[in-house]
């Protein structure tokens, strides 16, 4: 079959060759496709495993992405304990494939995995997957260099904008799972309370109680979540205290050219502005 490709690629051979070259990349979720499909632009596209917006807790492998997975050149996911069903994914992957584990590859040992949510975890997960990407694709290890210096300006760009722009009021936000510990680390922005959910380890009542203390001393203006509907808790909270409910979501493109994780961002200083 390959042969066959070769042949009828005759007469445009270069631009076969680079199609057949092309490592194939699996990602486990969407900021990750995301991140990795502007590194590789001009090469080839990644594919993902978990839909935008579906909970990384409680998805179900089906055989479809098995065999996806069986097939990469390259695997990245965050985390063993942050998506469902990767606990035992390393084992099963051909000695072929390389394994990307960002968590680990970033010292960070459990705990939130969010980190496309603070511009110095992305700054640092830019490097290591373009490192990955060249030493699976040398020939391509230009374009990914200059694909990686340029999202890292947007990204830096991004945080100098959204810093200079939220500056004056500090966001007044819950959330209804733990997804924000690496933006306060980065950049200050805190939430007043957390409501863990059943992944968490939620603390039951008496937890319940110490958030609703700690929402009568500190106001909060809206609930923050990546999923649609919000946790029913959570939604029961945002109503007695009337929270506005925003959901994380991807900004409308400025231009064609705009890279999805930048909107992404966007969507994040959308919402903090909202809950200013």
């Amino acid at each position: 079959m390959r042969l066959l490709l070769l042949l009828i690629c005759l007469p445009v051979y270069l631009q076969c060759t680079a199609a057949l070259a092309a490592p194939r990349v699996v990602t486990s979720i969407a900021p990750l496709q995301e991140i990795t499909a502007t590194l590789m632009a001009g090469v080839a596209s990644p594919q993902s495993i978990i839909a935008d917006g579906a909970s990384t807790h409680h998805f179900s492998f089906r055989p479809s992405h098995m065999r996806l997975l069986q097939q990469a050149d390259l695997v990245i996911w965050i985390g063993r304990n942050f998506e469902a069903g990767f606990q035992r994914v390393a084992e099963t992957l051909p000695r072929s494939t390389v394994q990307l584990e960002i968590l680990p590859a970033l010292g960070i040992a459990g705990g939130d995995g969010h980190i496309w949510y603070s511009p110095a975890r992305l700054q640092q997960l830019i490097e290591i997957i373009t490192t990955r990407l060249i030493g699976i694709d040398t020939d391509n290890e230009d374009r990914y260099r200059e694909n990686a210096r340029r999202l890292s300006r947007a990204i830096a760009s991004w945080r100098a904008a959204t810093l200079a722009e939220i500056s004056t009021r500090q966001p007044r936000f819950i959330t209804d799972h733990e997804f924000t510990s690496h933006l306060q680390a980065d950049m200050g922005y805190a939430a007043i309370a957390t409501i863990h959910d059943q992944h968490d380890g939620h603390g039951g009542l008496h937890e319940l109680r110490q958030i609703e203390q700690r929402l009568r001393r500190q106001p909060a203006n809206c609930l923050l979540t990546l999923e649609s509907p919000a946790a029913p808790l959570a939604l029961e909270l945002a109503q007695k205290y009337h929270l506005k409910v925003i959901t994380l979501v991807p900004a409308a493109a400025d231009d064609a050219q705009q890279p999805a994780i930048i909107r992404r961002l966007k969507g994040l200083t959308s919402a903090l502005r909202e809950c200013s």
